[in-house]
């Protein structure tokens, strides 16, 4: 599972693209825009869940390659960071609670509990619970930390390459 220290470099990563994406568009974080992030991550999510077809019961054939599956749930992984940044979240204290599912729809449904109690109650308790269900579809997966830091660092680049091509 993905270490304190890498989802502190994270946060830090992602603080630094967001600083620049905020001074760029002249933004001022607030709830608005908190809750604009929720929704990206959401939209994120689904195209996650559209490339990893656990929930496709009427399709015959094989998710996408790991690599596609691996930036779709990276680009999610960019905006709950985002979010716990912008709600002063401490990565170092949390912990990762297995919740003992084996499968996607267990998680993708915890992952709804989460988020509406993330959207009414924006604290340190809601945060770590949704990001623990997002993480446990990592565990799920198979997607290990060396693959996690991989597909960000590709992706991050990408994004700040995008600030500049005024994405």
């Amino acid at each position: 599972m993905i270490k304190k220290e890498t989802l502190k470099w994270l946060s830090e990563q992602q603080e630094f693209l967001d600083n620049k994406i905020i001074e760029k568009h002249n933004l001022t974080l607030d709830h608005e825009i908190f809750r604009k992030k929720l929704i990206a991550f959401w939209v994120e999510l689904g195209e996650y869940a559209n490339e990893e077809k656990s929930f496709k019961y009427w399709k015959q054939g094989a998710p996408g390659a790991k690599e596609v599956q691996l930036e779709e749930y990276i680009d999610g992984l960019h905006f709950i960071i985002s979010l716990g940044n912008q709600i002063n979240y401490n990565f170092e204290t949390f912990n990762f609670n297995d919740l003992g599912y084996n499968n996607n729809i267990d998680c993708y449904f915890e992952l709804i509990k989460d988020l509406t109690a993330l959207v009414n109650q924006p604290n340190d308790q809601t945060f770590s619970k949704i990001l623990n269900s997002f993480l446990q579809i990592a565990k799920v997966q198979n997607y290990f930390e060396e693959d996690l830091i991989k597909t960000y660092k590709s992706k991050h680049e990408k994004n700040q390459q995008r600030q500049v091509e005024n994405y």
